[in-house]
């Protein structure tokens, strides 16, 4: 028999584990949460209620398979060594786990600021603050807030701070009054609804801070071997995707603006030091004598995320060392492959669905019969794992729990 270890559960994870359960392979699969939803929990805004539970069905429906061993919160790296599962003789090691780490901001001193945030957090925050029982961080939403970054996610983060903002000032004027519908119709035709300009509210609104032009932004995909009319079509589509955002959301855009400090005031962040970006041959070169400051109330940055560094795990840099990006081969380990945002970097369904199939596709073929022994290990090493966390292997059972 073929037995894998698939590290998280979510888009990538249950993709392969789906694929390879109908190949008669037995799937170990260990997720950091209570539930393997990755991202499209937390990492979703709540406004995809209907996606997200499209996808919660796809999953549960796979991790419940008969030959999936579902093993909830636990973590690779602090609950599980690395070294330890490797000694186990797997057909292969799937990791799955996406990316969770916000990359950096440039200038690492913000990071001591009040009114300075990461997306990850800023967005879990927004999906969980209204709930009786959240007893994360605090976040006070203010006017003049700027968004750094570029891309689908960095518009989520400009709406969800868009659509607080006006929360702030007509909750108490709306019987009812429900921020995810004012998102599905947008600001606009949501306070229209209720008697109520937009302009009256006083809002100024956030701005999204790109270093290169909307048409640059990856609103949209462009397929590599695309000719020229094909890549100015879709050039042209990434400006709609954003003005459409824009009319519905009413948030503002500084393309080709680059940060390039912290303007702070009594030692008080109050924005950003800038300067402008000309693009030449797709890349972003500083406009000389174009240097500005960037007023914020509060500085959000939306700039990428990163696979955490798990002792024993190569990385190239703040990436998992990946030698081949279709396999996802990790270098110096044998037998052990990524798949999903963990190696692509593009935190969007699509992609780490397309990934998983990609790498199951290519290392299918390759997977060897485990020993007994090594089956019986198996066993052992889930019940143990299992155990631990008081899941009784009734997957319903443990959702319903939560």
């Amino acid at each position: 028999m073929k037995a894998v270890l698939i590290i998280g559960g979510a888009v990538s994870g249950s993709t392969a584990a789906q694929k390879l359960t109908a190949e008669g392979v037995r799937c170990v699969v260990i997720d950091q949460n209570h539930m393997p939803y990755g991202k499209i929990e937390d990492g979703l805004p709540r406004w995809h209620d209907k996606q997200r539970t499209k996808e919660y069905l796809k999953i549960d429906d796979i991790m419940s398979h008969e030959l999936v061993d579902f093993v909830p919160l636990t973590r690779l790296g602090e609950d599980l060594n690395f070294k330890d599962i490797y000694q186990i003789d797997w057909s292969c090691i799937y990791f799955a786990n996406g990316a969770w780490k916000d990359r950096s901001f440039p200038f690492t001193e913000i990071e001591k600021f009040s009114n300075f945030y990461y997306q990850n957090p800023f967005v879990y925050w927004f999906n969980h603050y209204h709930e009786s029982s959240y007893k994360g961080i605090s976040i006070d939403v203010k006017d003049d807030a700027l968004v750094v970054g570029g891309g689908l996610a960095s518009i989520d983060v400009c709406k969800i701070i868009q659509l607080e903002l006006v929360r702030q000032k007509v909750e108490s004027k709306i019987e009812g009054f429900d921020i995810v519908t004012m998102e599905h119709k947008g600001i606009s035709k949501y306070l229209e609804m209720h008697d109520i300009d937009y302009d009256s509210l006083g809002i100024n609104g956030a701005t999204l801070v790109y270093r290169r032009d909307v048409e640059n932004m990856p609103l949209t995909t462009i397929p590599d071997n695309s000719d020229s009319d094909m890549v100015a079509k879709r050039k042209l589509a990434r400006r709609k995707v954003l003005k459409n955002m824009q009319d519905k959301f009413l948030f503002k855009v500084a393309e080709c603006t680059q940060p390039t400090g912290l303007h702070i005031i009594d030692d008080n962040l109050e924005g950003l030091t800038i300067i402008k970006n000309e693009i030449v041959d797709g890349k972003p070169v500083a406009i000389q004598g174009s240097e500005d400051i960037l007023k914020g109330s509060i500085i959000i940055s939306s700039i990428g995320s990163l696979p955490e560094p798990i002792e024993g795990v190569p990385m190239d840099g703040s990436t998992y060392n990946i030698v081949d990006q279709e396999s996802g081969k990790f270098d110096e380990l044998d037998k052990v492959h990524g798949m999903g945002n963990a190696v692509t970097g593009k935190g969007n369904i699509k992609a780490s669905r397309v990934s998983a199939k990609t790498v199951g596709d290519l290392t299918i073929d390759l997977l060897q019969d485990v020993s007994s022994d090594t089956i019986n290990t198996i066993d052992s090493k889930v019940k143990e794992w299992q155990e631990k966390v008081s899941y009784d292997g009734n997957y319903f059972e443990w959702k319903a729990k939560k």
